[in-house]
């Protein structure tokens, strides 16, 4: 019975299966948010149980099917996937007491990622990638942190909506990072200083451009790495 149960959590057509229904349930989470008639979500609700028994004998199968049980739980995506189905299995009430239960299974379609291997090799290159993201992200904050430090010093007392404070500066170039009506933040202030193009031209080139692209390239390198072994 192992042997064969083996061979179906193997096979493709066991994960074709799989992934249609993960798809089939993320289409009903999403229909479930328009305003629908009652007999609609009655069969939705029916559809959503079917789903979750579906989920649960797809973990069995994956379970009684691994040669060595041990292993199973040394999987940390083996983990993940019967945490999501576990949670599925409580009884959830209509109301907004148990919103949080409730949104915690939108997350079955997260089930996604665990079953096609090539999204499964790109979280676990983002994961390995952490350490070095970090280190590229403090220098970017450092950076961020000098530059709000100077921008509420130079331009506080002239626009202090946007410079009064540290907090507020940081706010206000992040918005600048974005590339988001940064010319907004900009110009008030070039109508006060000639010079303040040099300041916001300056922090676009080196956060803007040259971290966020050094950030790039880090995941990249982390995910090209990943497929090699």
């Amino acid at each position: 019975m192992n042997g064969a149960l083996y061979k179906i959590k193997e096979s493709r057509i066991f994960q074709f299966v799989v992934i249609s229904i993960i798809i089939l349930n993320a289409i009903t989470i999403g229909v479930n948010t328009y305003d629908l008639s009652d007999l609609t979500k009655k069969l939705i609700n029916y559809l959503d149980y079917s789903i979750t028994i579906f989920f649960v004998i797809e973990i069995i199968i994956r379970f009684i099917g691994e040669p060595n049980k041990k292993d199973f739980f040394k999987s940390g995506w083996n983990i993940f996937d019967s945490t999501i189905v576990l949670i599925s299995l409580i009884p959830i009430p209509n109301n907004s007491s148990f919103l949080l239960l409730r949104l915690l299974r939108v997350f079955r379609v997260l089930r996604i990622i665990s079953v096609i291997p090539e999204l499964k090799k790109i979280i676990e290159a983002l994961l390995n990638s952490v350490k070095r993201v970090f280190y590229v992200s403090l220098l970017l904050f450092i950076i961020l942190y000098i530059y709000a430090t100077i921008g509420s010093i130079l331009f506080s007392e002239d626009i202090p909506e946007r410079w009064s404070d540290l907090g507020v500066s940081m706010i206000t170039l992040f918005q600048v990072l974005t590339l988001s009506s940064w010319e907004q933040v900009m110009l008030p202030l070039q109508d006060i200083y000639w010079w303040a193009w040099i300041y916001f031209f300056s922090f676009i080139i080196i956060c803007g451009i040259t971290m966020l692209n050094l950030l790039i390239a880090v995941l990249v390198d982390v995910v090209i790495n990943q497929k090699k072994l």
